[in-house]
């Protein structure tokens, strides 16, 4: 486990990632699965396990954040479907991600306080916080502070960058977004 986390904390964990696949793969069965997974989706230009890959290096170096990132997709291979144009989709993907690195948590014995924000982050990565209704909005920001707001962003804009270059446009719509998100947050929490 330290190795991977050493690994996680280098300035480029992609490389030391593909020179020890068989390490990583044997903590993380469901990594090896999104080698050579394609994703046949207009959003993506590389297999599931270079886009994570991608993601890991594209985060902050922060602990919480590169587990976060090499857990994001990893449930892909498990979700996926084609419509009836073969164009690929991994509905609920973020579940069965959470639900890989839970497990993997448990049998690592992680921390608790490590366990419960990584394991946010990935269930929340690709939420689409535009379509909530200020209810539902409310009710996810209770789950956050600042600091955990700021990780999930970081996450979901290195996601962005590590998909088909013609989206990267969107990530001035992420700042709006982080930016109204936050606001809501402070507000929410003068109010109580």
């Amino acid at each position: 486990m330290e190795i991977l986390f050493e690994i996680l904390m280098s300035e480029k964990p992609s490389v030391l990632i593909r020179e020890r696949e068989d390490h990583i793969f044997s903590l993380i069965p469901s990594l090896q699965l999104c080698k050579g997974f394609k994703q046949n989706n207009h959003w993506h230009i590389y297999d599931v396990y270079d886009h994570i890959l991608h993601v890991v290096d594209g985060v902050p170096n922060v602990l919480i954040l590169r587990l976060a990132a090499l857990f994001h997709d990893v449930g892909k291979p498990f979700t996926y479907t084609e419509d009836e144009n073969g164009v690929g989709h991994f509905y609920n993907h973020w579940k069965k991600s959470q639900e890989i690195f839970l497990e993997f948590s448990k049998k690592y014995n992680l921390e608790e306080e490590l366990n419960e924000k990584v394991s946010k982050l990935i269930f929340y990565h690709d939420l689409q916080f535009e379509k909530l209704s200020e209810n539902e909005l409310e009710e996810i920001l209770a789950q956050f502070d600042k600091s955990e707001i700021d990780m999930l962003f970081a996450l979901k804009s290195s996601d962005l960058l590590a998909q088909n270059p013609e989206f990267h446009y969107l990530l001035d719509s992420y700042e709006l977004e982080k930016e109204r998100v936050l606001k809501k947050l402070l507000y929410l929490r003068k109010r109580d």
